[in-house]
């Protein structure tokens, strides 16, 4: 059941999500044919006026892109778990567990789409702008001096990114105990929890070296991942208040 479960998280997604992932892929490409045209551009004040314009609408692909991410991993809890289809959802026979780990993995996955779409599009428009970044910074340098720590980041990345898929979940999880304003109730206990956060790491603040400081957030997010969920299963378990 918990495999239907996911496989339910992508059926009803909007297409619409789809097709910005290959529009940015396609609008990257032409930004780079556009970009490595500027060669051919005699007039400093062209060259910058093009270079500006490629930089906005870059700026706006990738807005556009985390935006949507977002909102999609809103819609995808809050519209099936606290809504109306929660009602459906509840009476399904599945856990609680089942319900917040099919709706995580979900969300996870379309996260690591978003950021999979935005390396891709960099590396669309630094192919086909003929950039020399590679002859800037060496593959031999690279592999020197970050490879050793490439799985630390890799899990730190997953861990950051599930914490943060929980730590929304458990905001909206608060913002539904209330009977009325809860997307506002939900917005501030999202606000709250990223302040206090944000206050104690400038406390704990790691710069002793790199390794040691990506160990010290794998760690940080392994607690915060535990506690968000803890506070979101209980909710859901205990405290839930549907409209």
């Amino acid at each position: 059941m918990f495999w239907n479960l996911v496989r339910y998280e992508f059926k009803n997604v909007n297409k619409w999500y789809l097709a910005l992932y290959g529009a940015v892929l396609a609008l990257s490409a032409l930004i780079g044919v556009q970009a490595s045209s500027l060669k051919s551009i005699d007039t400093p004040d062209q060259q910058m006026i093009m270079l500006v314009f490629l930089a906005l609408v870059f700026g706006g692909l990738i807005i556009t892109l985390s935006i949507s991410t977002l909102i999609l991993i809103i819609r995808r809890f809050k519209g099936s778990v606290y809504d109306r289809q929660g009602y459906l959802t509840l009476t399904l026979p599945v856990s609680e567990h089942q319900i917040i780990l099919s709706k995580l993995l979900g969300a996870f996955i379309w996260s690591l789409a978003s950021s999979l779409v935005f390396i891709l599009s960099i590396y669309i428009i630094l192919v086909l702008t003929g950039a020399n970044f590679l002859d800037i910074f060496s593959l031999e340098y690279l592999f020197k001096f970050y490879m050793d720590s490439f799985w630390l980041s890799v899990i730190s990345y997953i861990l950051s990114t599930i914490s943060g898929i929980l730590c929304i979940y458990l905001a909206i999880s608060i913002g539904q105990l209330f009977n009325e304003y809860r997307t506002a109730l939900a917005v501030l206990a999202y606000i709250v929890i990223q302040t206090v956060l944000g206050f104690v790491g400038l406390n704990l603040r790691i710069d002793i070296d790199y390794n040691w400081m990506i160990s010290f957030e794998i760690v940080k997010d392994l607690i915060l991942s535990a506690a968000f969920y803890l506070g979101t299963y209980y909710i859901l378990k205990n405290k839930v208040n549907l409209q």
